[in-house]
């Protein structure tokens, strides 16, 4: 409340005497957005699978991505005030509800069929349009926001009115879940101190409260007490082994590329649906142990300290996109820059947001709706060769 005051040329106590905190005054942003987001659902077209539907859905996206860019910093926070104010989660979810319930009503009529459970797509779709839009932004090469709309609209409309061949996704056969890296004994990225045996535990423990704590709270608003205190450690232990919140974040992030890059690696097994299934699931299960660090690595920090690190993660997603992109290239797409951002989106905060992040979603949930997209919406069904 201080730094609001700060702001605005006045004092933290000049504040509170209209708002009782922070929380009142995030409810007015979030019942704001709740305002537009039924708006923008009310204008939601009946949609046609033809170039009539495509344009229709293009200028709607528009519409979703003005108020996205209105209030980006709400959305962005929106995660993380879920889990510290019930008040404003109730907020949050009736603004969601209302949302899914008019778009569902106007895919109903459309007879829309898209290849997985229809209650969810609503917010499935919105999640993919705000994520591309905010991955637009710090992705490079930049691609205009009219050919990221379009883009959206082939990928949303195909997946739609999905071919009968993608109505419900394979089952998961054919590719084990690999397991999740660890940091090993000796030295990592960002450590004061080599790790020993008898101090592997620890290490272990203060690791995965950070992770959790950033899943919670986003970079800024964890410290390293509060890491220490999830770990059940004292405030001296995590001091041994890192000099500060960046150097930890470090240690994460190279256990991040670690992961990234053993899923990637194994693209090259992808020759039937079932195949891309199973790759889909242990991708959702790299995201369960990593999404928090690549999702703050994505969207709130810049370290120079780690610019080798983070060329290492773009280079793994970008052989993924590629090898993505190269199977949909067949269909309307005209950018490919544009459709890399998109299946980035789809891949990376989409699945970790709606399931991990926020829990709308159960895991075979989303697992079904990123399959439906890659498969109908991308026109993915397979990785083999023959199919490029």
């Amino acid at each position: 409340m201080e730094s609001i005051g700060e702001a605005t040329g006045r004092s933290g106590a000049a504040v509170y005497q209209y708002f009782e905190g922070k929380s009142e005054i995030f409810g007015i942003f979030l019942r704001e957005v709740g305002a537009e987001l039924r708006s923008a659902a009310e204008e939601f077209p009946v949609l046609t699978d033809d170039d009539a539907g495509r344009r229709a859905l293009q200028d709607w996206i528009a519409t979703l991505v003005d108020v996205l860019d209105r209030h980006q910093g709400t959305f962005l926070l929106w995660a993380q005030v879920q889990f510290n104010e019930p008040s404003l989660t109730e907020i949050g979810r009736w603004n969601l509800d209302q949302f899914q319930n008019n778009i569902a009503a106007r895919l109903a009529i459309s007879g829309a069929h898209p290849p997985t459970t229809p209650n969810v797509v609503p917010l499935g779709m919105m999640s993919v349009i705000q994520w591309s839009y905010f991955l637009s932004a710090v992705c490079t090469p930049t691609v205009s926001r009219g050919q990221l709309e379009q883009d959206l609209a082939d990928v949303l409309l195909a997946f739609l009115f999905a071919l009968p061949d993608a109505v419900e996704p394979a089952p998961a056969v054919g590719l084990a879940v690999d397991e999740m890296p660890r940091i090993p004994l000796g030295d990592a990225m960002g450590l004061r101190r080599p790790v020993t045996a008898r101090g592997v535990g620890t290490v272990q423990r203060i690791l995965l409260a950070a992770a959790d704590r950033f899943r919670r709270s986003g970079f800024y608003g964890s410290s390293l007490t509060d890491i220490a205190t999830g770990a059940g450690v004292s405030h001296g232990s995590v001091y041994t082994y890192w000099a500060d919140r960046d150097a930890l974040f470090t240690t994460l992030a190279q256990d991040a590329v670690a992961g990234v890059e053993a899923r990637v690696a194994l693209l090259d097994q992808l020759t039937t649906p079932e195949a891309l299934v199973g790759w889909l699931d242990g991708w959702l299960s790299m995201l369960d142990a990593h999404g928090a660090v690549l999702y703050v690595w994505t969207h709130e920090l810049d370290l120079p300290a780690i610019a080798d690190l983070t060329d290492r993660l773009n280079d793994a997603l970008g052989t993924a996109l590629s090898a993505f992109v190269g199977v949909s290239a067949g269909g309307s797409m005209q950018d490919h820059d544009a459709r890399r951002i998109v299946l980035r989106a789809i891949l990376t905060d989409v699945p970790y947001v709606l399931s991990t992040q926020l829990g709308i979603l159960p895991r075979e949930t989303t697992l079904a709706f990123v399959t439906g997209l890659l498969r109908a919406g991308v026109r993915a069904p397979s990785l083999d060769q023959s199919d490029r």
